[in-house]
């Protein structure tokens, strides 16, 4: 089921094409509202017709669910083209943040070793290698003030932080904001890892846990959607889980006993 992870430059090129498409392993997201708390009021579901948006947090939980991981591409559109998100430093510094707040309300809370954050530029068609190399290795804390880092952000709302309202500032006097990819990596889960053994579930085989979204839902990854799964369909995948990671054992055993019984 694990597909390999496509191998890309350091950088997006604004109104191309990627190499690679929707899959079990990777989404595209063409915004960055990470909870359902972020969406904007009219993108939300009525009764008369389904929301135009979806939080990115039920992608995440179906990529941490499967066990396999999977990468979230924000700034990416459904047909893979990539559009970019402007974001100054600070807003940069609320997406992350976002994300490990997000991480801490799942059911169990899922550890930071179990996920990545980048943030990757996206250029201009025909720009030159002086300027890629030079766009790819800007540091954009470097220009910024320290003591502003540590203001407080707004999460879950769909509400205007203050960085938000800083980067309007920033446009509104002609400054240029860089544009960049958002890529949140699941990382699959490693039954061997000493950061997972309290984390798993069993003690024999430590399967990944299932986590609940800040919603209370469980989502699972199949081929390029996602499915929402009930708690009788969680009971059957874990038995599944069980006894495909348990089979050689349980043959094993079987053949212990047999051997025993001849004498």
């Amino acid at each position: 089921m694990a597909t390999s992870r496509p191998k890309v430059k350091p950088y997006y090129i604004r109104g191309s094409i990627v190499p690679f498409e929707e899959d079990a392993m990777h989404e595209f997201k063409g915004h960055r509202n990470l909870t359902i708390e972020e969406l904007p009021p009219w993108t939300q579901e009525s009764k008369t017709e389904k929301s135009s948006r979806k939080s990115v947090s039920r992608t995440i939980n179906a990529f941490l669910n499967t066990g396999y991981g999977g990468t979230v591409y924000l700034g990416i559109i459904d047909s893979g083209k990539v559009s970019g998100l402007k974001l100054t430093q600070y807003q940069k510094d609320h997406v992350t943040g976002s994300l490990q707040d997000l991480m801490g309300r799942y059911t169990p809370p899922v550890k930071s070793h179990r996920y990545k954050i980048k943030f990757i530029p996206v250029l201009s068609k025909g720009v030159s290698e002086k300027d890629i190399t030079r766009q790819c290795s800007y540091d954009s804390s470097s220009v910024v003030d320290i003591t502003g880092r540590s203001r407080e952000h707004l999460y879950r709302t769909h509400r205007y932080c203050w960085c938000d309202n800083d980067s309007n500032a920033q446009h509104n006097c002609g400054l240029l904001i860089a544009d960049y990819i958002i890529e949140i990596r699941i990382k699959p889960w490693d039954s061997t890892d000493p950061r997972n053994k309290d984390h798993g579930m069993g003690t024999l085989i430590n399967l990944h846990p299932i986590h609940e979204n800040e919603e209370g839902s469980v989502y699972f990854r199949r081929q390029a959607s996602l499915v929402k799964y009930s708690i009788t369909d969680i009971v059957q995948v874990t038995r599944k889980q069980v006894k495909d990671s348990c089979r050689k054992e349980i043959e094993r055993l079987k053949r212990e006993i047999h051997q025993a019984c001849k004498k």
